[in-house]
């Protein structure tokens, strides 16, 4: 089995042809796993923020964007212009809430609408932190990394895709 690769010129010629083209598509390659990644970091925030469910819009509002080489992950829901997903994951300080929704959640929760309107009013509500839950979960740490691996695959294959073969020793 020899130990030594032999490359030929026209073949040098092609890797670097490739090398060259590389930079224009590295952005492609980065936002086409980047997407990807998006639609399973909101899968996961889905079913983390699913534990605080009251009516499934949060949930459903959750999106994912890819801007140049920047990958964006969140709720966009708004509740009387307030953004309800910084309200889960920060909690608020006192404030006096507009009652029907209050007492459409504690009916929801089964507790006493009147009460917790005046604890909201007296304390605020309690922050349900999901962002870092999220992301700290092993499936979503797995995501990222695989990500990171198919990015550097996807270069490296569109680098030596014409030459096949030409890499492994030859068979004795």
């Amino acid at each position: 089995m020899p130990d030594m690769i032999s490359l030929k010129s026209p073949d040098l010629e092609k890797v670097e042809r490739r090398i060259a083209e590389l930079a224009a598509r590295r952005d492609e390659f980065v936002m086409r796993n980047l997407r990807s990644l998006g639609r399973r970091v909101s899968y996961i925030m889905r079913q983390t923020i699913s534990e605080n469910r009251h009516t499934g819009g949060l949930e459903e509002s959750i999106t994912s964007d890819v801007s140049g080489l920047t990958l964006t992950v969140g709720p966009t829901a708004k509740s009387g212009g307030w953004d309800r997903g910084l309200i889960l994951e920060l909690g608020t300080g006192p404030h006096t809430p507009p009652f029907e929704p209050i007492r459409r959640w504690a009916e929801f929760r089964g507790l006493p609408a009147g009460a917790v309107w005046m604890t909201i009013r007296q304390r605020g509500t309690k922050a349900h932190p999901f962002l870092e839950r999220a992301l700290s979960r092993g499936d979503t740490q797995v995501a990222i990394e695989h990500t990171a691996t198919r990015i550097g695959l996807d270069l490296i294959g569109y680098t030596f895709q014409d030459l096949g073969a030409k890499f492994l020793p030859e068979a004795e």
